[in-house]
């Protein structure tokens, strides 16, 4: 077979469809810049809005005529069969509410900005700037009138009951939390725009900032009138009527700045694509031509070419078509002998919680993701880089000369912000999260397998960190490795001789001292040292111990509480440290609840402490609130834990059956003495106690905290005025001696934080 003859052939067959591929090419781009200039017509939309949502907000009507942006509406709408753009705006003109209608107003713009693919057009520098738009500072301005409208409605009431009393605190929470969101976001994203308009824009931000801070101390004396007030007339709401309108002014004028960028950065990046595929017309024209008389001189190369392709097939990952990981052991010991300064970066990503994917969906829907991916990935790697798949789930980029780490540096972030966009999957829509790993070797440094290693560890932090983080490798990633292993090693050795045992840290009741409650904290026991949560617990995650750990210190807790149930004069609750794990999965609570129900103790004596996070999410958080629910109608008691950081709903704890909820030490330390602080402290107390929910603050120091805490209204504390952790026996014997029925006087100088 004379296979320079056929590859001769072959290659001038195959240029031929060169044309073909070359013109899809074109055809892929021109839609490119139809994309763009949709995008443009949806923010030309969402602009026309502005002036007739500031009307609304500053005098409740609209009096600007609106048949032609009808018209366009209509025009632009790709689901009218859906939530119809025309439909919602007209619900917005009608809608005689300013807040109801400015969050009609609201939907139009998002449902604009779907429809436009406004952050898929957006480049990397404006790429916050759609949901800005569309959404937060939108939020703002509803949130500011909803506040007023409340202000308004509390005055004209002759009597100020509790649910009114509740209801400034919640709102001026959820406008606390847009103000400050919006205020983080623009001082963020604004200072690193390099456009002509940023400063202007920055400018703007700052006068939004300035504003905000205005309004929210007008709020102040609303919410501390509402809190303090007994009828209409004890609510100050005058200040912030008065400032509201030059608020929204200020917003509006923000959000009109923040659409002209980024129209202008939109028609900036339609002027560079025409001009790139102007560009590549050219180029593309003479390589073709240069290519057909090249053709046959390349044969005899390339029939070379082939055998060593042949003999390469087992260098390539068969699901993806990248590399493997083998091919990229191959790529990095080919660097080893350069003589060079430039640096070398390597980048590893790792898809999480994908065995919940294939669990879901399917094997097949996993490998289509997969490959998703890796189309996705390949759009960032530049012509020397080297992308392949290591893992099941790993990817890893290597791009063997920087130039500049800069653009290296920032490429993780925009990688996993960009996987998690949201996707459909099986008629579903998914959103995949993802964290990264990162190592750039020093300018003439030696290139090994090392840097496999490396990007490990970087990955292992970012992990550690939270969903969708990031790491950069350092030294000390590599010695905190090395110290988890051994921490590891000997923990183990712990495990099995029963050096892991839970401690109690004591809860008195403030009415009468007496001890109510003892919440388990995992020690470690060696020979005289006593190991605290932080020393070992992350060296026990990475070895997978955690398992081990927590059935150690929840078969423990339970026995001494059976061992103790019924020799004092009041029940005494131990409490547990749920994890969400257990709580999502009715066959580990249906276990949890066997187990307590064989050492014999009442469920009404264990405490199960829930996380209040677990409250955020409510799409995930449906069935961990239904577990929650089964496990209190078997008679458990339920505390809410960290109450106050998690922004969970009054809802939320309406629909469960909360005994009790945990103030977390943020709201508690030096509270005898910040009455900005109080007025937090005492609202989250008033909210609680106005539902019929026990009281108890964490991490109370201080005799000034204890006596502040009791005069409104807590009823529990726990912390190291009453005493730090202790071992069962020392628990036993002061629940058994009523230890704390006098007055507290000791007080253990360290902090709580050591658990």
């Amino acid at each position: 077979m004379h296979i320079r003859g056929w590859l001769t052939g072959l290659i001038v067959f195959l240029l031929a469809p060169c044309l073909l591929f070359a013109s899809l090419w074109f055809h892929s781009k021109f839609e490119d810049v139809g994309s763009i200039d949709r995008s443009l017509e949806g923010l030309n939309l969402i602009q026309a809005l502005g002036p007739l949502m500031q009307e609304k907000a500053l005098t409740g009507e609209v009096s600007q005529p609106t048949e032609m942006l009808v018209r366009q509406l209509a025009s632009f709408d790709t689901a009218p069969q859906e939530a119809s753009l025309v439909s919602e705006f007209a619900a917005f003109l009608h809608e005689p509410g300013v807040p109801d209608a400015l969050r009609k107003a609201r939907s139009v713009a998002s449902l604009i900005a779907h429809q436009s693919n406004l952050s898929s057009a957006s480049t990397y520098e404006t790429s916050e700037l759609p949901h800005l738009i569309s959404h937060t500072l939108l939020t703002v301005v509803i949130e500011t009138s909803v506040m007023v409208q409340n202000g308004t409605m509390l005055s004209a009431k002759d009597t100020i009951n509790t649910w009114d009393k509740m209801l400034v605190p919640v709102q001026g929470g959820s406008f606390k939390v847009a103000a400050d969101h919006a205020s983080r976001a623009t001082k963020q994203h604004f200072n690193r725009l390099s456009g002509p308009n940023a400063a202007t824009l920055q400018d703007k931000a700052a006068a939004y900032r300035s504003a905000n801070l205005v309004y929210q101390s007008a709020g102040a004396k609303l919410l501390s009138s509402t809190i303090k007030g007994e009828t209409g007339a004890d609510i100050q709401n005058e200040q912030l009527n008065a400032v509201q309108p030059d608020f929204a002014r200020t917003i509006f004028a923000l959000w009109e700045e923040t659409v002209d960028y980024l129209h202008a950065d939109l028609q900036h990046t339609r002027a560079e694509t025409i001009f790139a595929v102007a560009l590549a017309g050219l180029v593309g024209g003479l390589v073709i031509i240069a290519a057909f008389a090249i053709a046959v001189a390349l044969s005899r190369a390339l029939a070379d070419r082939t055998q060593q392709e042949f003999e390469n097939l087992g260098f390539h990952d068969p699901l993806t078509g990248l590399p493997n990981r083998r091919a990229l052991l191959k790529k990095l010991r080919s660097l080893a002998d350069r003589e060079t300064e430039d640096q070398l970066g390597l980048l590893i990503l790792d898809l999480r919680h994908f065995k919940k994917i294939n669990d879901l969906y399917g094997d097949q829907s996993g490998d289509t993701i997969l490959r998703d991916v890796a189309e996705q990935l390949v759009q960032y790697a530049e012509p020397e880089d080297f992308l392949c798949r290591t893992g099941g789930t790993e990817f890893m980029l290597l791009r063997p000369d920087l130039s500049g780490t800069a653009d290296f540096e920032t490429l993780p972030a925009k990688i996993i912000r960009d996987l998690a966009t949201e996707r459909e999957l099986n008629s579903q829509k998914m959103v995949l999260e993802s964290n990264a790993g990162l190592v750039i070797n020093r300018p003439g440094d030696p290139v090994s397998d090392q840097l496999l290693v490396d990007a490990e560890l970087a990955l292992r932090s970012a992990k550690q960190k939270a969903p969708r983080k990031f790491a950069r490798f350092t030294s000390e990633m590599r010695i905190a490795f090395e110290e988890n292993g051994e921490i590891a090693k000997q923990l183990l050795k712990a495990l099995d001789r029963g050096d892991v045992v839970p401690w109690f840290q004591p809860q008195i009741d403030l009415g009468t001292g007496d001890v109510v409650g003892a919440e388990a904290l995992v020690r470690w026991l060696d020979n005289d040292k006593i190991h605290y949560p932080g020393y070992f617990l992350p060296a026990a995650q990475e070895a997978g111990y955690m398992e081990r750990i927590e059935d150690i210190v929840r078969r423990k807790t339970l026995e001494f509480a059976a061992s103790l149930a019924g020799s004092s004069r009041r029940d005494v609750h131990f409490g547990l440290n749920i994890s969400a794990d257990i709580l999502s999965n009715a066959k580990a609570v249906d276990s949890l609840h066997r187990q307590v129900i064989g050492t014999g103790l009442d469920p009404s004596l264990v405490s199960l402490e829930i996380l209040e996070a677990v409250m955020i999410d409510e799409d995930k958080a449906a069935p961990i609130k239904s577990n929650i629910a089964h496990l209190s109608d078997l008679g458990y008691f339920i505390e809410l834990d960290d109450f106050g950081t998690g922004h969970s709903s009054i809802s939320s704890l309406r629909d469960l059956n909360i005994n009790r909820v945990k103030i977390d030490r943020s709201f508690v330390s030096d509270v005898d003495t910040k009455p900005e602080l109080q007025k937090f402290t005492s609202a989250l107390i008033n909210l609680a106690k106005s539902l019929d929910i026990s009281v108890l603050a964490e991490g109370v120091e201080t005799e000034g905290e204890r006596a502040w805490l009791k005069e409104h209204g807590c009823d529990v504390i726990q912390g190291f005025l009453v005493s730090k952790a202790v071992p069962e026996t020392q628990l036993g014997a002061m629940i058994l001696k009523n230890k704390f029925a006098a007055p507290l006087t000791a007080i253990d100088g360290r902090s709580s934080a050591a658990g």
